[in-house]
């Protein structure tokens, strides 16, 4: 891969035109869309397995069914939940749960809630052509939660990372001047659109592209990585999964950092080679969550005892995909009383199987506890660091 260059501009100090000015030096990103992609055989016989793992295990997922549906939803979360992580935003499962059900929640909670909705977004859109509109659409949302919607645009000014919070001068990393944004977004949706490369070592290059770029005012890690999803949705790798590879790479940090210096001076294979590894250890903890939640339901009947055929009983059957409920909701997905569906609150929370998110004694939201459990166990499994694919 090329290295990245750099270019002489001039900082403002004083602002308006009128202070004095100083030098700074800005990175410029290589264009991706025409370079060849030479993979050492060590790396692209990792990445050949990692995609073997990735399509048997979306084959098993892209089915129809409350399990799946309840572990494609379970897998969002938790991969949401940890690229905030990444980004200084900690959040609970249970605040998520809140901030979901439009309950007062944490602001760390509400800017998860946003990544979600944005990644949900962005895989929506890669499922039907990985183009600009898709990566915006994973960074539009968390913008979006915490105030009045509005479209995602290119930053117009100049960001940069470390150093002093007044000027880019001696800052860790100086982003491409704004004038670079549009055409190197565009030359990065053609990289997206290539066929020739390893899907895996696809998605880590547009990955380390995107954070190179940094083509928003804030949000770009989040967009990121959930560019590395869109980028296996858009190649067929993963239709109906989504892999948890944020709450891996969360663990791994400081050899992200490592990576994604490498690649900024023409090495790509760090980058690559720490997706490949953190995707494949995610996958395998994503098939086994998929698992547990399949068998929730019949560990619920079995904690409750419900009286077959009562509200408590169907709602066994559905509450792994609703898993946030008040009485209203439990009413309408068992077809019961609002009698019969205090009852089945009554029972199922008496259990353990739901747990109280609010306190408000007119309208009472609940949550199904092992969701909640299952959500901090994945994530707590894949944050300690892994080893890569070799």
């Amino acid at each position: 891969m090329p290295p990245h260059s750099e270019e002489l501009h001039e900082w403002d100090i004083g602002g308006g035109g009128l202070g004095s000015s100083s030098s700074y030096v800005a990175t410029v990103p290589p264009k991706l869309a025409r370079v060849a992609v030479a993979l050492s055989p060590e790396t692209a016989q990792g990445c050949a397995r990692v995609g073997l793992e990735l399509a048997v295990a979306a084959r098993a997922h892209n089915v129809a069914g409350e399990a799946q549906e309840a572990a494609r939803s379970l897998l969002i979360n938790v991969e949401a939940v940890a690229s905030s992580l990444i980004e200084g935003d900690s959040t609970s499962f249970v605040e998520l749960a809140k901030s979901a059900a439009l309950l007062p929640s944490t602001r760390a909670s509400r800017h998860a809630q946003a990544s979600v909705e944005a990644l949900t977004a962005h895989l929506a859109a890669a499922d039907r052509a990985l183009g600009l509109g898709a990566l915006a659409a994973a960074h539009t949302a968390p913008i979006a939660t915490l105030g009045a919607r509005r479209v995602a645009s290119y930053r117009t000014s100049q960001t940069w990372m470390g150093g002093s919070d007044l000027w880019p001068a001696g800052a860790d990393y100086v982003a491409p001047h704004p004038a670079h944004v549009s055409a190197l977004m565009e030359d990065l949706v053609e990289f997206c659109a290539r066929t020739d490369v390893d899907p895996i070592a696809q998605s880590a290059i547009a990955h380390a592209q995107f954070l190179s770029i940094q083509p928003f005012a804030d949000a770009n890690g989040r967009a990121a990585r959930a560019l590395i999803n869109g980028v296996w949705r858009r190649r067929g790798l993963t239709r109906g999964l989504v892999v948890p590879v944020s709450a891996a790479i969360a663990g791994d940090r400081r050899r992200y950092g490592s990576a994604w210096r490498a690649y900024r001076e023409g090495d790509a294979e760090p980058m690559i080679d720490l997706v490949a590894g953190h995707a494949l250890r995610a996958v395998k903890e994503a098939t086994a969550s998929a698992g547990r939640i399949a068998r929730m339901p019949e560990d619920w009947r079995d904690a409750a005892r419900p009286r077959r055929g009562s509200a408590a009983h169907r709602l066994t059957a559905v509450l792994a995909a609703q898993p946030i409920v008040n009485a209203a909701e439990v009413q309408r997905l068992t077809s019961a009383s609002q009698a019969s569906a205090y009852d089945a609150i009554a029972t199922l929370a008496e259990a353990g199987v739901l747990r109280r998110l609010s306190r408000s004694r007119r309208d009472t939201v609940w949550v199904a506890s092992a969701l909640i459990d299952e959500a901090d166990e994945v994530t707590a499994r894949l944050g300690g660091s892994g080893a890569g694919v070799h």
